[in-house]
């Protein structure tokens, strides 16, 4: 951003990506215009356990490998960002200064009141579920973007319609 003289942008983030954004605005909040976090947790915990406990296995199992197999190396380091990261503080949420949409799909593998639970601290927040899983925005994008676009434009002042 500094090299393209860029002061603020809006930011948005899916998955990993929501929690690269969450850790970028609670770090630099004075370069965040808006910040739209889609499936993002605060930790492994966030995750329901259906989802994170096959990551888990597969990631002792990719570790046992990983001395003798590059592509098992490999594995086990990106399943370990699933298993070990993100580890946000929730009170650094509070650091987040920047209007928020928090968005996720009503079966995502992000439990409900995960999300919810980051939507109710961050100060300036709006949460939409939109129906179905945690690629919401590529199986739903014109419902996403729609969204997406009615809080680029009219958040803080009018609120999103609730799903």
């Amino acid at each position: 951003m500094e090299r393209l003289s860029i002061e603020k942008a809006h930011i948005l983030g899916f998955s990993d990506g929501a929690n690269i954004a969450m850790i970028f605005a609670i770090l630099y909040s004075e370069k965040v215009n808006k910040l739209i976090l889609n499936g993002g947790n605060l930790n492994a915990k966030g995750i329901k356990r259906t989802f994170q406990l096959p990551i888990e296995l597969g990631y002792r199992i990719a570790r046992l490998f990983a001395n003798k197999n590059p592509k098992a190396k490999a594995n086990a380091e990106m399943l370990s960002l699933m298993v070990n990261d993100p580890n946000i503080e929730v009170a650094d949420l509070a650091k987040i200064e920047a209007p928020t949409l928090v968005i996720a799909g009503t079966k995502d593998l992000v439990k409900e009141k995960h999300s919810r639970f980051i939507a109710k601290h961050i100060a300036q927040s709006e949460l939409v579920f939109i129906k179905g899983g945690h690629f919401i925005a590529e199986k739903n994008p014109n419902e996403f973007n729609a969204i997406v676009l009615k809080f680029l434009k009219e958040f803080p002042t009018s609120p999103i319609e609730q799903h």
